[in-house]
């Protein structure tokens, strides 16, 4: 069938629907008769509807009676959003996902870009009856479900052959180059926003890191231990079973992931997101359940140490750089909050050893 972006769920029609089920081979026999959705969920640059789909008789049990439609909206998004965020979510559903074990993301049905106008939507199964979003790093269970899914993901991608080939790509020495430059100009003008509500210590943290950043991205330089990541992994990304004997965690909203430092995840949602009490409290026991769940599915040659410093790495290359990114990019009011949280754990973590270990001049 053509394929175009709709733009909201009421151009899901009975007919559009049954075209989609059946390209998709989800839908051998009979049709789509009816289509309710509720009402729209504005979510970071989409809108969102829950789809709930009727059939004619003797339609295969197959046939997803619930789905979940999310069309691009980029005027919701604050700043300077990159469209180019949303094709690689679609370009995950369509290319990346299906070569994945089902048990990491959520049954995608149609994932469509339109180049011309940057368009696009995705329509995922719905599974809001089996599972629900988390967020409490302290509720029973999840914490180590998101370890898990995080291990999983890893594991399978870990120094794959076709990462940053035809998955995802690596940058170039010029597109790092640019990053550096533009990472320093971002952060500097953060520092002087901000003024003396930056405390003396967090400046002079990101003075050191800045000059150091080509020797840190050595690690990355190496072509080895590398993984794909979701890039988003707060735990309100994650959709957790209600019920505990009910399988998996999903990993849901796509549009960062990348090739890089598996520890991107973990500094993502650990050391960004969590109180400085949270991540002294649960960090080293999940790490350790993290790196036995990559040793458990299959990596080899990648000692503790080594998981250990990626962390850290990561503490400094991503963690403390986001309040950055967040008030340069999307113009949000800068996050002090988040700023003490990073540097709390970039302190606690003593980052400044890695900073020692691989400075080097530009």
């Amino acid at each position: 069938m053509a394929e175009y972006a709709i733009a909201g769920a009421e151009q899901v029609t009975p007919e559009w629907l049954t075209a989609v089920l059946r390209d998709r081979g989800s839908l051998r026999h009979g049709r789509v008769t009816s289509v309710m959705a509720s009402p729209a969920q504005a979510t970071f640059a989409s809108s969102s509807w829950r789809l709930q789909v009727a059939y004619s008789p003797g339609v295969a049990s197959e046939a997803p009676p619930r789905l979940f439609l999310k069309t691009s909206n980029p005027g919701l998004a604050p700043g300077q959003f990159d469209v180019q965020q949303l094709l690689r979510e679609v370009i995950f559903y369509s290319v990346v996902a299906p070569l994945m074990d089902d048990s990491f993301t959520i049954p995608c049905y149609a994932a469509v870009w339109e180049p011309e106008t940057g368009a696009s939507h995705i329509l995922l199964q719905d599974v809001s009856e089996t599972h629900a979003p988390g967020g409490d790093p302290l509720r029973p269970g999840h914490t180590e479900r998101a370890i898990d899914c995080l291990a999983r993901l890893h594991a399978f991608w870990w120094d794959h052959p076709r990462l940053g080939q035809d998955v995802g790509s690596f940058p170039t020495q010029e597109e790092r180059q640019q990053d550096w430059s533009e990472t320093e100009k971002s952060t500097q003008a953060f520092m002087v926003a901000l003024g003396d509500q930056l405390l003396p210590a967090w400046r002079a943290a990101y003075q050191r890191v800045l000059p150091a950043l080509p020797g840190l991205f050595q690690r990355h330089a190496t072509g080895r231990n590398l993984t794909l990541v979701h890039g988003d992994a707060h735990l309100g990304n994650f959709l957790f079973p209600r019920e505990a004997a009910a399988g998996n965690a999903y990993l849901a909203d796509w549009q960062f992931w990348h090739p890089t430092v598996g520890g991107t995840d973990l500094a993502f949602m650990m050391a960004a997101e969590w109180e400085p009490e949270t991540r002294r409290r649960l960090e080293h026991g999940l790490l350790r359940r993290y790196y036995d769940g990559l040793l458990a599915h299959g990596v080899q040659g990648y000692s503790w140490n080594q998981c250990w410093d990626d962390y850290r790495l990561s503490v400094i290359l991503m963690s403390i750089f986001i309040p950055v990114w967040r008030w340069a990019v999307f113009q949000w009011p800068p996050d002090l909050a988040a700023v003490a949280r990073s540097m709390t754990a970039f302190d606690d973590l003593r980052c400044s050893e890695l900073l020692k270990k691989h400075s080097t001049r530009r």
